[in-house]
C-alpha cells in the first residue's frame, strides 16, 4: 500500500481538517486538544473505539507525561460511555516503528484501540507462542511501560491494568483483531478492509448518541 494511502486514513485528524468521508468511522465522538476518538472501522463488536493523536506519530511509546494523562482521561471517558455494553473494556496497540510496517495495520499513524469484550483478551493473546510476552505491572500506568526499542503489541484491561506487552517474532497485520475474531467465532472477519462491520459501528454511534456524548 502506498504511503499516501496509508497516511490518508487519519490525515483529517492529524491535519486538523474535516473528515475525508461521510462514513460512520470518520466521526469524532470524543476528544480533547491532543487526541480524537472515533469508532473503529471493522468493529467486531459494538463499542469499539480508536483514540488517535492529533500529532503525527507512529506509536504511543514516546508520549509526554501531559499527553499520557490526556489519553488516560479519554480512556476513562470512553469506558464510562461504554459501561452499558456487555463485557470489560480492553485497550491495545500495535506499536510500529517504521512507515509501511505490517505492525501499523494499514496506517502510518498511532492509534489506541478501546473495546468492550465478553472474554479475557489478555488470556487469549497469551496463548500465542510466536510473541515474546512480558506481564505489565498493574500498579503502574500501562502507557509508561510501552517499549521504545522496537515494534510491540500491548494489551491491558482498563479496570485493573492487568496486561501484556510483547515483541512479535514476525510482524503480522491486525494481529489482535485476528485473536478477537477467533475468540468470537468469526475468524474470517478479522480484516477491517474486507469486513468494515458497518452495523456494529452504527451501534457504537447509537450508544454514544443516547448518552449525548
Amino acid at each position: 500500500m502506498a504511503h499516501e494511502t496509508r497516511d490518508a486514513r487519519f490525515s483529517w485528524i492529524t491535519g486538523g481538517n474535516t473528515p475525508l468521508t461521510a462514513q460512520p468511522w470518520d466521526i469524532e465522538v470524543l476528544g480533547n486538544a491532543e487526541f480524537a476518538v472515533v469508532p473503529s472501522m471493522g468493529s467486531l463488536v459494538p463499542g469499539w473505539l480508536l483514540a488517535v493523536p492529533r500529532a503525527a506519530k507512529l506509536n504511543l511509546s514516546g508520549l509526554s507525561v501531559a499527553h499520557r494523562m490526556s489519553l488516560s482521561r479519554l480512556i476513562d471517558q470512553a469506558s464510562t460511555a461504554l459501561k452499558g455494553l456487555p463485557g470489560e473494556v480492553y485497550c491495545f496497540e500495535h506499536g510500529s516503528v517504521r512507515r509501511g510496517s505490517l505492525a501499523g495495520c494499514g496506517v502510518d499513524q498511532a492509534h489506541l484501540h478501546i473495546v468492550p469484550l465478553e472474554f479475557d483478551l489478555v488470556a487469549a493473546a497469551k496463548l500465542d507462542g510466536n510473541i515474546d510476552w512480558a506481564d505489565l505491572d498493574a500498579k503502574n500506568d500501562p502507557l509508561t511501560q510501552l517499549p521504545k526499542d522496537g515494534e510491540y503489541i500491548a494489551i491491558w484491561r482498563r479496570s485493573d491494568g492487568v496486561g501484556l506487552v510483547g515483541k512479535p517474532q514476525e510482524p503480522t497485520s491486525q494481529w489482535v483483531r485476528r485473536v478477537i475474531a477467533h475468540s468470537l467465532g468469526a475468524s474470517e472477519e478479522w480484516n477491517y478492509r474486507t469486513h468494515p462491520q458497518n452495523l456494529n459501528v452504527q451501534a457504537t454511534l447509537a450508544v454514544l448518541k443516547a448518552l449525548e456524548i
